[in-house]
């Protein structure tokens, strides 16, 4: 798409008129898609979709030594759909968490949904709590919560994956997260799959994926921008 776009903006200078700018239509979020870049900044990774005026932003927390482009397939399809997406590169997110957040910083959004998988879920949910004035809305993918944070008390929107063959959070840290979370939390459980399944690698002491990788991947992503819909619709 950006190679469509990039062919069109030359014809129209060839025949002097004006380039025709193109801009994300939160009216119609989840119904359009558009062109991605992958830049990086200050060592974060920046997913942003091809088109002007993309005002809401996912800030996402990396698992547990993970790299940055573990997640890259499920992250790209998400900002094509109009979300700017900017990642961490803190390998260790809420262990080792940074309270200073340069990610505000290196996009124009001003309302942010923050997620994360696994360590990075448990990262999210303390930047959601300290940021809500910014944060609309949290997506959890099979988080592991070491901290002291918790949305039990919180009025913010938030989207809860499970996966059914999960054998790297144990059933007492499954439990611990899901009572950090609110009445009002939605969960997603994704059968077949495994606690790696957000990504391109996995765990040697994790289940298996009974489902295609692919195949859960998409429902994630359908799910993720699902709720994005849900919450940007209504503000």
């Amino acid at each position: 798409m950006i190679i469509l776009i990039a062919a069109v903006a030359l014809a129209l200078s060839a025949t002097g008129c004006a380039e025709e700018k193109i801009y994300v239509d939160y009216d119609l979020y989840g119904e359009r898609t558009y062109g991605v870049e992958i830049s990086e900044a200050e060592n974060y990774r920046i997913f942003t979709p091809q088109a002007e005026g993309a005002e809401w932003a996912f800030l996402f927390y990396l698992g547990t030594a993970m790299l940055v482009a573990n997640y890259d397939d499920i992250l790209t399809e998400i900002a094509a759909t109009g979300i700017t997406v900017v990642v961490s590169p803190n390998p260790f997110p809420d262990i080792f968490y940074d309270e200073t957040e340069k990610a505000y910083s290196l996009t124009e959004a001003k309302k942010f949904f923050i997620g994360g998988h696994s360590q990075g879920g448990g990262a999210a949910v303390r930047r959601a709590c300290e940021n809500p004035t910014s944060t609309y809305g949290c997506v959890l993918y099979s988080p592991l919560i070491s901290n002291d944070f918790t949305l039990a008390d919180k009025d913010l929107p938030v989207l809860f994956f499970e996966a059914e063959n999960d054998k790297v959070l144990s059933s007492s840290m499954k439990t611990a997260a899901k009572e950090r979370m609110s009445e009002s939390c939605e969960f997603i459980f994704l059968e077949g799959a495994n606690h790696m399944v957000y990504g391109t690698k996995e765990f040697f002491a994790d289940g298996e994926n009974d489902v295609p990788k692919a195949d859960t991947q998409a429902k994630t992503v359908s799910e993720t921008v699902r709720f994005f819909r849900s919450v940007i619709r209504g503000k």
